[in-house]
């Protein structure tokens, strides 16, 4: 299949939702903050919520410049309660259904059946092969994962993933319409459970709850060392910069001569965790200990606002570099 069979990128106006929770809520946000039309299917969505939330987003969305207007136009999203109709006169379809292969297995082919062949299906799935989810399309060629991070309208990073039939040209279109909502899409060259931000997440999370049951320290410096350590050069560059420019003038080379034997000693001893109940109950003990005594949509919102900061940060110093 080459990319004339898929509907161009300029002609995409109309975006099907198929699922609105928290996911899709934030692409409905960044959607409209770029002037597309949409289209929901989702039998327990709430459209005053909906609307709710897109316009608590707004102002975040216009200090990043993806928003343009003063306030989003509501009129421009559509709620339908047969998914059929939702997608049939979609340009392209987002599915944010649960994260179960068998769900979004059926879910997809039901989408692939309604919509026209030349139009992308793209799943938000944080770890699902989508080989998997193009099991039961009669069109894998144009189903790709298009997964995003929470919260998903202002988080830049979107891994596109395609599956063992996906066409090369519809995960170049999925690239392409990613970027231009502002995001920071990456391709990944092989599908692999978890994909790949997932998979980094788990490992670093491993070593943190392992450091949490071995009372290495507190939660709360367990987090700091994250946040005040880690973190701080990672908002700003990945591991392999970080660890190229930790050898100075002799880059990653050097860093090697001088740490070989430390990191071969350091991943020899690096922990494993097993989900028990018991071990499950002191997690949670810990991430109560770093709330404190806020709520959860306290920290939230604190995050969100943070987040903002960062980001915009972010693009100033990549316009610079």
């Amino acid at each position: 299949m080459t990319a004339a069979h898929f509907l161009s990128l300029s002609a995409i106006r109309t975006v099907g939702l198929v699922g609105a929770g928290s996911v899709g809520k934030g692409w409905a946000a960044l959607l409209l903050a770029r002037g597309y039309d949409i289209a929901v299917h989702d039998p327990a969505a709430d459209p005053a919520q909906i609307g709710a939330f897109i316009t608590q987003a707004w102002p975040a969305l216009r200090r990043l410049h993806i928003a343009t207007t003063e306030q989003p136009d509501l009129s421009r999203l559509s709620f339908f309660p047969d998914l059929t109709t939702a997608v049939a006169g979609a340009d392209l379809v987002f599915e944010n259904g649960p994260e179960l292969v068998s769900a979004k297995t059926d879910l997809i082919a039901r989408i692939d059946a309604a919509l026209p062949a030349d139009r992308l299906i793209l799943s938000s799935s944080g770890g699902i092969r989508p080989s998997l989810l193009q099991a039961e399309a009669a069109h894998p060629e144009r189903i790709l994962v298009a997964h995003p991070f929470n919260p998903p309208h202002l988080v830049p990073l979107v891994e596109i993933v395609g599956g063992e039939r996906t066409d090369a040209a519809a995960t170049i279109l999925a690239r392409d319409f990613i970027a231009g909502l502002g995001k920071r899409p990456i391709i990944l060259k092989r599908e692999m459970v978890g994909h790949l931000t997932n998979r980094i997440q788990a490992a670093v999370l491993r070593e943190t709850f392992h450091c949490v049951l071995e009372d290495v320290a507190s939660p709360q410096d367990i987090d700091d060392a994250l946040r005040f350590g880690l973190g701080v050069r990672w908002a700003l560059m990945g591991g392999i910069m970080t660890f190229n420019l930790a050898g100075g003038p002799g880059g990653a080379a050097h860093t090697l001569d001088m740490a070989r034997r430390a990191y071969a000693d350091w991943w020899a001893d690096l922990g494993d965790v097993t989900l028990t109940p018991e071990v499950e109950e002191r997690l949670i003990e810990a991430a109560k200990a770093v709330e404190m005594d806020r709520s959860t949509q306290d920290w939230i919102a604190w995050r969100d606002e943070g987040l903002v900061d960062v980001i915009a940060l972010q693009n100033e110093r990549i316009d610079k570099a």
